[in-house]
């Protein structure tokens, strides 16, 4: 899917929020420093040859009257709350990729406005009334151009989206995925000789995602003009939410953030395993007046509770305590996810620690071996252990859904801790040492079990005697697809662990056991 879209972009917006509250002087050498590297730096400390990516140390050695100020996103959504109050006095519900970053869809203001170059013009005038703040706007087809677009200053027409994607470099990929596995992907993309966007298109898509896996597919998508977010709030409400009124009111965002927490929790419990592409805050006061916003959750990103209420936090402390203070104190707060995420999405909540370093894991032995060679263990449903789980490609196993029941005749629980690859053969005597054939499936009964004798398995004795037993549970499904008839059985061994045995053919047959 592809849509106008309309981009506005405040250059080094980090820097400018420190500047628009008095913390650095314009023009004095002064550096933004997260907890790894130099982030920002202003027009004076790149003279003096400070650059993004500098350690602190480094960068203080190449400046020594270099201002270091540490990161802080709870300043940047504050102030950039004033030129959301510019932006939306052109266009409704913009979309935040993050502060300094707007997109919109383009098509009902620019007919609003009498055309796209208008609408740029509008949009850059009513940021600098507002704010004050330098602003470039773009318009193109899809996120990634109309993210380019604006760092150039430019309307980009319909039919020239594609060539001027494909003369951008590789890095531009980073506009919107600013994350250390899409730096990983540039970089190998570049030791390939692949430095462009154009080089990235010539390849198939196929051949990309299957060696790239899914960060290959999303960056494809970008590099070819596709949406991976449409940004338009009102388009898709959520039909999940969680909001709460407050009593008594709250007056200050260190209060609201308990709140906060709690919303996203719940939250949390309602959406596990899915995706979202926009996450709505509204907020209420005592006197009535409605806040809203909403932040765009690009397909490679990892929203935790934690960091959704960090999100929560920024925009209350933005209405709270921001220069436009909202008439009262908050009396409600609602959490809102809109959209669906895109097949390479990811969960917006329902993922612990462990869960991603095992796609990590998973994702950087598909880059270096291939999309389709790694195999993983899915759900796939069905009547007997055998055909509820399945070892499938990777890729598959979240394309492909468990097939539903009702499943009718289902062997009771508990499942085999291990299934077999491969069943082996079992022979199993009554009492008086007579072999047990097996049974009839439409008649169900048969003696009683008393000893066994097998190979080929050394977690349990090649022979030795039963002690209990249970079925059989005789199983006919699909018999028009010439499945054949089984029956099953529970054993415990008197040394060894518990078996499952399945009778098909006229031969038992071990299907697994119980660790």
């Amino acid at each position: 899917m592809v849509t106008r879209q309309v981009c506005l972009w405040v250059p080094s917006w980090p820097i400018a929020a420190a500047i628009a509250e008095g913390l650095i002087p314009p023009d004095a050498p002064a550096a933004i420093h997260d907890a790894r590297e130099v982030r920002d730096v202003t027009p004076a400390a790149s003279r003096a040859g400070v650059r993004r990516g500098m350690r602190r140390r480094q960068a203080a050695a190449t400046c020594p009257e270099l201002i270091v100020l540490p990161d802080d996103p709870v300043r940047e959504a504050r102030v950039f709350e004033t030129v959301l109050g510019g932006i939306e006095r052109v266009i409704a519900l913009p979309l935040i990729v993050r502060p300094g970053l707007v997109l919109a869809d383009a098509r009902g203001p620019a007919r609003h406005c009498g055309g796209e170059w208008p609408l740029a013009e509008q949009l850059i005038g009513a940021v600098i009334e507002a704010s004050g703040a330098e602003a470039f706007v773009g318009i193109a087809d899809g996120t990634l151009a109309a993210i380019l677009a604006a760092r150039s200053g430019c309307v980009i027409e319909d039919a020239q989206t594609r060539e001027f994607l494909a003369r951008h470099r590789m890095t531009a990929l980073q506009a919107i995925s600013p994350n250390r596995e899409m730096a990983e992907l540039i970089e190998l993309c570049e030791r390939f000789g692949i430095r462009t966007l154009g080089d990235f298109l010539a390849l198939p898509r196929g051949a990309v995602a299957t060696r790239f896996g899914a960060r290959g597919t999303l960056a494809y998508d970008l590099a070819s003009g596709r949406d991976v977010v449409v940004p338009r709030a009102s388009q898709e409400r959520s039909e999940v939410s969680a909001g709460r009124e407050v009593d008594p009111p709250l007056a200050t965002s260190d209060a609201a953030a308990f709140l906060a927490r709690t919303l996203a929790e719940e939250l949390a419990g309602r959406l596990a395993g899915r995706s979202c592409t926009q996450l709505r805050i509204t907020a209420r006061t005592t006197a009535g007046t409605t806040h809203e916003r909403t932040w765009m959750i690009t397909p490679d990103t990892q929203l935790t509770p934690a960091a959704m209420t960090d999100r929560v936090r920024w925009q209350l402390d933005a209405w709270l305590g921001g220069t436009d203070r909202p008439d009262g104190q908050l009396t409600h707060l609602q959490l809102c996810s809109q959209g669906r995420g895109a097949e390479y999405g990811t969960p917006l909540w329902g993922r612990g620690t462990d869960r991603e370093r095992i796609d990590r894991a998973r994702s950087r032995l598909q880059s270096l071996a291939g999309i389709s060679t790694v195999h993983v263990i899915a759900e796939r449903g069905g009547r007997d252990p055998r055909s509820r789980i399945a070892v499938v490609p990777a890729v598959a196993a979240t394309s492909e859904p468990v097939r539903s029941g009702p499943w009718a005749g289902t062997l009771l629980g508990p499942a085999p801790t291990v299934v077999l690859e491969k069943t082996l053969p079992v022979r199993l005597f009554d009492a008086d040492g007579a072999a047990i054939p097996v049974p009839p499936a439409h008649r169900g009964w048969m003696s009683a079990p008393a000893s066994y004798r097998m190979s080929g398995l050394p977690a349990v004795p090649d022979a030795g005697r039963i002690v209990q037993w249970a079925g059989p549970w005789p199983l006919i499904e699909r018999w028009w697809e010439g499945v054949p008839e089984r029956c099953y059985l529970q054993l415990v061994i008197e040394a060894g662990p518990p078996l499952l045995v399945v009778g098909v053919g006229g031969t038992w047959r071990i299907e697994g056991y119980y660790d």
